[in-house]
């Protein structure tokens, strides 16, 4: 299962990192299981133990691990590798562009598809949430705490971009959000504290059910692309003024 790597054009630490990944996501290695020694890791992928290290601590970062000092090093289930891998790319703001670069390619086109196929009673509904969601937040302001406000606006937001994919009528993709949408999570949180962003993002989500409601799937693609680039924007903003 463990090979030498040191015959590999990679950094030592980068060539463990994707092997060990890739034992992992192809279940080779499963949720639970405890990972060799350090010493005999060393032995079998040929090199030294500051590279094991390293590899580990990047792979714990990523959430494919945990490390228990007295114990060992085990393989997380998948929840708690969703919950740390996108803590682990939201402070990278080059990795933050690449989620942004994956969405706009999925989004875009999922939201064309759903002003094509989606049914019409379902866009409709679609667009009176996003008006009743924008009312709530913006008019009548009808929270007892930051933190409700901030978790329905984070489950609102989830629930607008998974229902574009619903409308969108292919089954793959709905599967592909529902998983993109884990990733999301601390980006959807993060981009709440920007100021004014959540009064731009609500506004932003009823121009693109209007495009939807009105049938026009080039206008949603382009108002999706906006919507995305507008939001990546202000993350890239707050965490360079923040870091």
């Amino acid at each position: 299962m463990f090979k030498s790597i040191n015959e590999e054009k990679k950094t030592l630490t980068k060539k463990v990192v994707d092997h060990v990944r890739e034992l992992i996501i192809t279940e080779q290695l499963k949720p639970g299981d405890k990972l060799p020694a350090e010493r005999d890791l060393v032995d079998m992928m040929d090199v030294s133990r500051p590279t094991i290290r390293e590899a580990f601590k990047i792979l714990s970062a990523m959430g494919f691990i945990k490390i228990r000092p007295g114990h060992g090093v085990f393989v997380s289930d998948y929840n708690d590798r969703i919950d740390n891998l996108a803590a682990f790319l939201f402070v990278q703001s080059d990795t933050i562009h690449e989620l942004f670069e994956v969405r706009k390619i999925i989004e875009t086109e999922t939201a064309s598809w759903a002003a094509k196929r989606g049914t019409a009673d379902f866009l409709e509904q679609i667009h009176a949430q996003t008006n009743e969601i924008y009312k709530k937040v913006v008019v009548d302001k009808e929270f007892e705490s930051v933190e409700e406000k901030e978790r329905f606006l984070s489950e609102s937001d989830q629930a607008f971009h998974l229902s574009i994919a619903e409308a969108a009528g292919n089954e793959v993709l709905l599967r592909v959000m529902n998983n993109l949408i884990d990733l999301l999570r601390e980006t959807r949180m993060r981009s709440m504290k920007v100021p004014g962003r959540v009064e731009q993002s609500l506004k932003e989500h009823i121009w693109i059910a209007d495009a939807l409601v009105a049938r026009k799937p080039e206008l949603a693609r382009d108002r999706m692309f906006n919507h995305l680039s507008s939001v990546e924007m202000d993350l890239a903003k707050e965490l360079e003024e923040n870091h």
